[in-house]
């Protein structure tokens, strides 16, 4: 059976190397198994402190997808289990998957990430804490975690709280899809180009001087290579601002946001677009709107560290407390698309959506964890 992440040296001459980790689990969309983390966190490990290694490439094997998330069934047969908790193999899976992230976003090497096809869930998580974030003209990129009780995580409290809000929480809120165009827009991705470049990419590293600083070489050749991609999308998010950022502006403003939104979607002129995401929020879970609300509201006064520990409170919570569980049912194991939540939008207790953000242990499991100065 096949490794579900290659591990490869590529010789750049000069006597360096790129690291080049792919994800290969084709048949699941790349999506993120426990097995795959430890894989890319053990060669993350291996070489840091190797002197010729000066860089890491991240790919993905097939056409459809770089990853479209983390591993929901074994989570799902994990919560099954253990109703209220502990859920072992959940807990191990969220602890393990962002202390992935906040390392990659530490790396003290250049990464780089190509996101070709879908990028969600934990596969945005990896995408994003890399420096240098390749989208494609297939690019399909999303948080979609309001739809299954879930919320927006793998690091992507930091990656929100770095761009316009009402992007961020219209993203968060709607589970939207967006191109790589649109992601290069509103800074989720840096360069947009071709697929059938990437080999050509890989050549062009190949010449890295290593006597140099490699970050602005990196980029130089991003940038030629994004001048020489041809028929590449416009962003579509331009033409939606005037109605998605008064809506959400407005709603961020009022007592109580999520209704304010719910209410404001209902004068969204129809279309493809607007249909699904104004869908995705309106069928999706109030707690985890609620916990969007509350997470982006506290990340304001957050480090790096601080957020990921945040994160890893809130998976937890959502193991144990049911809702993440319904959704997963409802979406992807009997698929009946009729998730039965706890609550209607904008009615969630207080005490509720404070109880994922209180500690579940003595000592957080990510305090032996610092921010890279």
């Amino acid at each position: 059976m096949a490794p579900t992440v290659l591990v490869n040296e590529r010789p750049l001459g000069q006597g360096v190397v790129l690291g080049h980790i792919t994800l290969n689990a084709e048949a699941t969309l790349n999506s993120l198994s426990l097995e795959m983390i430890d894989l890319i966190q053990a060669a993350l490990d291996r070489w840091r402190s190797r002197a010729d290694i000066i860089a890491i490439f991240f790919d993905a094997a097939g056409s459809k997808a770089f990853s479209a998330g983390g591993d929901i069934q074994n989570l799902y047969h994990d919560m099954q289990a253990t109703p209220g908790g502990p859920c072992i193999y959940c807990e191990a899976f969220f602890e393990r998957e962002y202390r992935l992230d906040f390392d990659l976003h530490q790396y003290p090497k250049p990464t780089l990430a190509w996101g070709h096809g879908i990028v969600m869930g934990g596969g945005l998580g990896i995408f994003s804490a890399c420096q240098f974030r390749i989208a494609t003209e297939k690019t399909r990129m999303a948080m979609p975690e309001v739809t299954i009780g879930l919320f927006p995580d793998a690091g992507a409290t930091y990656t929100f709280s770095r761009m316009d809000p009402a992007w961020a929480y219209f993203l968060a809120l709607t589970g939207a899809q967006i191109s790589g165009a649109d992601a290069q827009h509103i800074g989720m991705a840096d360069s947009l180009i071709q697929h059938e470049l990437k080999e050509d990419c890989l050549t062009a590293l190949a010449a890295l001087d290593p006597s140099r600083s490699l970050s602005p070489q990196i980029s130089e050749i991003l940038s030629r290579l994004q001048a020489d991609s041809t028929d590449l999308p416009e962003p579509q998010l331009p033409n939606y601002e005037a109605i998605i950022r008064p809506s959400i502006e407005s709603a961020l403003l009022s007592r109580n946001p999520i209704k304010a939104l719910a209410a404001s979607t209902q004068n969204w002129p129809a279309g493809p677009f607007l249909d699904r995401a104004k869908s995705g929020f309106l069928k999706g879970s109030a707690i985890t709107a609620a916990i969007i609300i509350e997470q982006f509201k506290r990340a304001q006064s957050q480090d790096l560290l601080a957020m990921f520990k945040m994160e890893l409170t809130i998976a937890v919570a959502c193991s144990r407390q049911g809702e993440f569980t319904e959704g997963v049912r409802a979406l992807l194991i009997e698929k009946d698309g009729q998730p039965q939540w706890r609550f209607e939008l904008g009615e969630v207790p207080n005490e509720v959506v404070q109880s994922h953000f209180e500690h579940h242990w003595p000592v957080h499991p990510m305090a032996d964890l610092s921010v890279s100065k």
